[in-house]
């Protein structure tokens, strides 16, 4: 079976949510080591990461979107196969 639109995109936003995980993870893996070498940490060191943090947040809010936009588009090609009813027309008699 060929993988979907929405399937790629779900593996996809994986790829970005588990850089972002990576990334956390290193900076907070950095700054344990630095502490225990006896470097003095400050609150803003390992904060570079922010920027880098933020535009993956950015990818994952657009892929997150991009899913759904193609949930709707399966939905509304879904609708269109499928063949309309035509009724006859109803005869009412009147009295």
């Amino acid at each position: 079976m060929t993988r979907n639109h929405v399937e790629r995109l779900g593996e996809f936003r994986e790829i970005l949510v588990t850089t972002r995980r990576e990334g956390v993870r290193n900076v907070h893996h950095t700054r344990d080591a630095m502490r225990a070498s006896g470097f003095q940490i400050g609150d803003s060191d390992g904060s570079s990461y922010g920027a880098e943090l933020k535009a993956l947040q950015e990818e994952i809010e657009a892929v997150d979107r991009a899913i759904e936009d193609e949930k709707r588009l399966a939905l509304a090609l879904e609708g269109a196969a499928q063949p309309r009813r035509t009724t006859k027309p109803r005869i009412v008699k009147r009295a």
